[in-house]
This record gives structure tokens, sequence and C-alpha cells, in this order.
């Protein structure tokens, strides 16, 4: 029998070792490099912000969800953000990750969410992942693709300016010519759930 229950910073060993097995397996080896348990246990003390549920056969963790809050107007107020969600290998397709998912539509449901979202893998490993099948019966719908930009390296110290600088980083021109870091730009298929009705 699956049971599941709130995650909290007692925890991070076990976040950061099964969410360090998502990024292993969805090969993002050189992210695995930030991700600490000192990291996560910051994280997961960040209750106003950040939550999660762990899945349990017995007394084995064998699944993890973790949540994210935002907000926005286009979600009118308030919504959660799906940025992990691991299941063990021996143990999908045994309704886990459904379990799960189930958790966080109860958690945004009582927070009051107007939406739930995820991000899904780059085009085409999104259509040939088991994970479509499984977001799709879940409730949610594809909404379009995600970029994002990486701050990390991006700021620094503001200087006086002349008309003739240089470029700034962010200029469409500069951009075009050449990414100022690898991956600059990563497009993912983003896909929300409607949590409004389920009050």
């Amino acid at each position: 029998m699956v049971t599941t229950r709130e995650v909290s910073v007692d925890d991070a060993t076990t976040v950061t070792q099964m969410v360090a097995a998502l990024l292993a397996e969805l090969g993002a080896g050189h992210a695995q490099a930030g991700l600490d348990t000192q990291l996560v246990a910051d994280l997961l003390a960040m209750t106003e912000r950040v939550s999660g549920f762990l899945a349990f056969t017995e007394e084995r963790p064998v699944g993890i969800i973790m949540l994210s809050e935002s907000a926005s107007l286009f979600a009118r107020g308030t919504y959660g953000i799906i940025t992990e969600l691991y299941v063990v290998p021996d143990q999908r397709s045994s309704g886990v990750a459904m379990r799960l998912i189930e958790a966080a539509v109860g958690l945004g449901t009582k927070k009051g969410w107007g939406q739930l979202e995820v991000g899904a893998p780059n085009q085409p490993m999104w259509s040939r992942s088991p994970n479509s099948a499984l977001y799709l019966k879940a409730g949610f719908a594809e909404i379009g693709p995600r970029l994002k930009l990486p701050l990390h390296g991006l700021a620094r110290p503001r200087v006086q300016s002349s008309p003739a600088a240089a470029p700034s980083r962010l200029d469409p021109r500069r951009r075009r010519a050449s990414p100022p870091y690898p991956g600059f730009i990563h497009c993912k298929i983003c896909m929300s759930v409607d949590l409004w009705g389920l009050t």
C-alpha cells in the first residue's frame, strides 16, 4: 500500500538522494554538482513557498513530488509549480506518481491556488515520454513552451555608461550572435491543471 506525507527539513537527505536520482536519469549530471543536503534543507525550511510529499511502501521511500508557490495575474493569484516528480524505477506504473499528484492537488486546493503547472522535457523527448500520458490522465493540459534565462553570473556591478557603450548581455543582436552562457535559453512544454473547480 502506498502512503504519502508532507516533507520536512528532517527529510533533506532523502529528498537530496531522490532528486539527484531524477537529475541523473534526465541526463542533467552537470546540475547535480550544485545539489547538496544543506541546500535542500534550506529550501525545505522555506515552508511558505516550498513544499512536497514523499510516497512510501511500508517504510521505504519510493517517490517524491516537490512544489513551489508562485503568483501571477493569469492565474488570478497564487498557483503551484511541480518542480520535481520522481518514482523509483521498480515502483513505476504502480500508481505512486498519481498518488503524489493527488497529494499536490489537495495541497493546492487547501492553499487556494488557481492552478498547478509542470514543465515537461524538451520535444521530441516529451512526446516519447510515458510522463505525458500520466499528466494528461491527471487532468493537465498543454499550455505551451516555457523558456528560462539563467541569472547566475548575469548580474554585474553597475557602471556609468556612455551612449557608445557595448551592448548589454540582454541585447537581442548580441544574443543571436553568441549566447553569453551555454544553454542560454531552454524550452520546455508547460502543462497546467485548473484547481478552481476542485473546492
